[in-house]
Order: structure tokens, then sequence, then C-alpha cells
């Protein structure tokens, strides 16, 4: 096994976290095997990463600021205290989550439950192209959502949420969990922990949730007005 790697070395060797690592290995940067309840990985593939030759974040927009774009974020998630993120089309996270919720959590423990939030996330963006804003999740819980545009062109989907509505039939999903080792009361008590918010106050959330993305748009805005300018004092000093 000299040639495998456990996550534990992957994890020291790339500097990165666990959740990290089934990113990866969900988003097809890394490939790993998985020999009983542990994953492997070839030397030969993190060694590929640590030499530069892979993309460190394919599907990442390299035209989009992310630190700032985080920034805003986790201060709308402190203000709002509920989970929040952007999203690309294959359900890939652009940002980190922020405030995360306990179901959120759980993830990083699990591919298998990696896999289906973005899944879940995925299917958001599909049900946001026709024109929806508001989605459940495989857990149950329920989130907004706003696109965020560059131009005409569309950017990234901000989801907010992991809420229980008082106005909707409570749709708690265990077996996802239970599958991956969680306990019936772990799970409840997950559930549980997500706030409830009143009808009234889910109505805000879409406000809420158009604000931030307005936010972001303006970066972009004003960010292509910069480069625009930029390159007309290029064309204008090049030397013919």
């Amino acid at each position: 096994m000299d040639d495998f790697l456990t996550s534990r070395q992957t994890q020291d060797l790339l500097k990165v976290d666990r959740i990290t690592i089934y990113r990866m290995l969900n988003d097809g940067r890394l490939k790993g095997t998985k020999i009983g309840q542990q994953w492997r990985f070839p030397r030969q593939e993190v060694e590929r990463l640590l030499s530069g030759t892979a993309d460190t974040e394919p599907g990442l927009p390299a035209s989009l600021p992310v630190h700032c774009f985080q920034t805003i974020q986790d201060l709308f998630s402190t203000v709002s205290q509920l989970s929040a993120v952007l999203i690309n089309p294959r359900g890939e996270m652009i940002t980190s989550i922020s405030h995360p919720c306990s179901f959120c959590q759980m993830r990083s423990s699990s591919f298998n439950i990696l896999q289906a939030c973005q899944a879940s996330h995925q299917q958001f963006f599909e049900q946001a192209i026709k024109g929806k804003n508001r989605f459940t999740c495989h857990a149950g819980l329920h989130y907004a959502g706003r696109f965020v545009h560059s131009g005409e062109q569309v950017t990234a989907l901000l989801i907010v949420g992991g809420y229980r509505s008082d106005n909707k039939t409570a749709s708690l999903n265990m077996d996802a969990f239970i599958n991956e080792g969680f306990s019936e009361e772990e799970i409840k008590r997950a559930y549980e922990e997500a706030p409830v918010l009143p009808l009234e106050q889910e109505s805000k959330l879409d406000t809420w949730a158009e604000a931030a993305a307005g936010a972001f748009e303006s970066i972009l805005q004003e960010r292509s007005a910069f480069s625009h300018r930029l390159k007309k004092i290029a064309d204008l000093t090049q030397i013919p």
C-alpha cells in the first residue's frame, strides 16, 4: 500500500481539511479508492496536484472575486443567522458555506452526503432557471435563491436558508443520514436545530437574498468597468 495515501496523509500534504478532500473527490480533482470504510488516494494523484499540473479549483470562474463575495456572504449570514453559499450550474460551491447548519456539518464526514448535497444544489439551479426561487433540499430543509448576473450572463446562484417553515409540512428525510452511520436521534436533533421561519419572515428572506445578489453584481460591474478602462489605456499607449 506504499503507493496509496490515507485521507489524513493526503490532507497533510495538500494542506486542506477533510471537507475539501471530499469536495475534490466529488468534482473530479482528486481520484481515490474506497477500501472498506476508508478512502485511499494514489500517491501519483496527490503529487500531480502538488506539482501544479492540475487545476486546483475547476468550475470556479476566474473572473469572480471570490474573496470579496465570501466577505459579503459571511456578513449576510451573521445578520440573518441563516446559511448561505454561492453555487455554479453543476451544484458545486463557489464560496464556502457561511453559518453552516448541523446538516451541513454532517456532510464533512461523508462523501455520499456531500454528493447528495451537490445533487440538491444542482437541482436548485435547474429549478431557478425555470423561474423558481424557493427550494427544498434532500434533508427536508427550505431555501430561497437568487441569481447573480454579470451583464446578461448568469454567473452563480446564491442560496440562503436551511430553515423549517411553519407554513409548510415538515418533510425530514432520514434515509441518507442513517445509511451513513448517524442515529435517528442525531438526525432529529440536527433537523430541530434548524430555525423555524414564519411566513412573514420567509417573504423578507426573498428581499434579503435579492439585496445580497445585488451587492455581488455591483462588484462585478465595477470590476468590468475597471477592466474596460485599463484596456482603453493600454490601447491608447500602444506604440505603432
